[in-house]
Parts: C-alpha cells; sequence; structure tokens
C-alpha cells in the first residue's frame, strides 16, 4: 500500500515535471519568436539609418549645391543690378530721344497734311487725265479701226497692182513676138506695126518718153518709171500724176518686167 503511494505521487511529479518542461518549451519559443522579431527589427532598424546616412549625404551635398548656386544667384542679381542701372540710363535717353521723336512726327505729321492735300489735287488731275486718255483711246481705237481698212483697201489695190504688173508682162511679152514676127516676116503689114505701137506706149512710163514702167502705187494701182516717181518724191509732189491721189514712198512698189527691145 506504502509503495503505491508513492508510485503514485512519483507518476504525480513525473506529470507535474512533464507539464513544466512543455510550459518551459512553449516560453523558450515565445522568447524565440521575440529574439527573432527583435533581430527583425534591428535589421531594419540598421538598414534605416544606412538610409538615413545615404540621406543627409545627400543632403550635406544638396546643401553645397545650393550655397554655390545661392552664391552665384547673388553674383547674378548682382550683375542684374547694375544692367538695371545701365538699362536706367539707357532709358532716360530713350526717354529725350523718345521726345524729339515725337516732335519729328509731329512736324512729319504736318507734312502728311500736306501730301494728302497735294495726293487729293494729284488724283483730281489724274481722273481728269484719264478721262483724256479714254477719249484717246476712244480716237485711237476709231484710228486703228480706219487704219484696218486703210491696209485692207491697201492690199486690194496691191492685188491691183500686181495684176497690172502681171498684164504689163504679159503685153511685154506679146510686144516681143510681135516685133520677133515684124523683124521674120519683112515688112509687115500696117495693122502689126500699129498694135506693136500701142504695145510700146501701154509699157511706156506716161510721164517721160524713153523709160520702162518699173513701180506701182499701190494706193490706186497706176504705173509709172522709177525716175519719175523718185523725182516727186524728193519735191514733196506725193500725188498721183493720172489720179491725183496722195501716196508715200511706202506705197510705191517695185515691179519687174521681162526685159524686151525699145
Amino acid at each position: 500500500h506504502v509503495a503505491r503511494e508513492e508510485h503514485q505521487a512519483l507518476l504525480s511529479e513525473i506529470e507535474l515535471i512533464s507539464r513544466s518542461y512543455e510550459e518551459g518549451h512553449e516560453a523558450l519559443r515565445t522568447l524565440q519568436a521575440h529574439a527573432d522579431s527583435k533581430d527583425a527589427l534591428c535589421s531594419q532598424l540598421l538598414a534605416e539609418r544606412h538610409k538615413a546616412a545615404a540621406l543627409a549625404t545627400a543632403l550635406r551635398d544638396e546643401k553645397s549645391a545650393i550655397v554655390e548656386k545661392l552664391a552665384a544667384a547673388e553674383r547674378l542679381i548682382d550683375g542684374q543690378r547694375e544692367v538695371c542701372g545701365q538699362l536706367e540710363a539707357h532709358t532716360h535717353a530713350l526717354t529725350a530721344e523718345l521726345e524729339k521723336r515725337t516732335e519729328e512726327c509731329r512736324t512729319l505729321s504736318a507734312h502728311h497734311d500736306k501730301l494728302r492735300a497735294d495726293f487729293a489735287e494729284a488724283t483730281k488731275e489724274l481722273h481728269a487725265k484719264l478721262a483724256r486718255a479714254e477719249e484717246v483711246a476712244a480716237a485711237n481705237e476709231r484710228s486703228a479701226s480706219q487704219l484696218a481698212e486703210a491696209q485692207a483697201s491697201t492690199l486690194e489695190w496691191r492685188e491691183r497692182a500686181e495684176r497690172g504688173a502681171d498684164a504689163t508682162a504679159e503685153a511685154r511679152r506679146k510686144l516681143q513676138r510681135l516685133q520677133e514676127r515684124l523683124e521674120s516676116g519683112g515688112t509687115g503689114d500696117s495693122m502689126l506695126h500699129e498694135e506693136i505701137s500701142l504695145l510700146r506706149s501701154k509699157l511706156k512710163c506716161p510721164l517721160c518718153p524713153r523709160n520702162v514702167k518699173e513701180v506701182c502705187i499701190t494706193s490706186c494701182g497706176h504705173t509709172f518709171c522709177r525716175e519719175c516717181i523718185d523725182k516727186r518724191l524728193n519735191l514733196r509732189d506725193r500725188k498721183c500724176p493720172t489720179c491725183m491721189r496722195p501716196f508715200s514712198a511706202d506705197k510705191v512698189l517695185q515691179i519687174y518686167l521681162t526685159s524686151a527691145s525699145s
């Protein structure tokens, strides 16, 4: 019975020791967890310390840069003050120049008013001249129309003159053939002689008995020798000897006939 009680007491003591061991082991795990947490916190604090040190270094560098910039800014401000002084002096000079220019502007304004009045007067005169120019243009148009008509008439008379020259050339050729017939046939008859004389008279200049017709007045179509027409041009007697129609040197057309014996 005593041994059973001792055994029971021993079991109770072992159980108590076992619970105490488990509690101690649990407390050890808790402490280990706290230690791990503190290590992590220390590592975090150490990293933050390094960051703070780097930030402090950067701030010191930035402070140095700011100090340098501040010194540069002060030098720039001093330079700006000097420039402002120069600008003030320049402003005073410009103000004086502006007053001078203002006075010149007033003078120019008065001159401009005078020019405007002169321009109005000139415009009025210009309108009058334009009106006269329009009248002249209308007259020129009428003259151009008359000139065109005169050119058409000149062309017509030139064609007539060319036809007359062709007829004269044909008469000369006919005269040559008749003269050859007369020479080959001996004495011939009187009618042949009369026809030859008529043809010769048509080929001769109506103003002189010796020269052959060489030129034609295109304004009327009459033909003469060059010598007679040149005399009239030199003496300014510029009227056709046949019809008394006026002509000029540019209205005299050279004609070319086949040569024949007189």
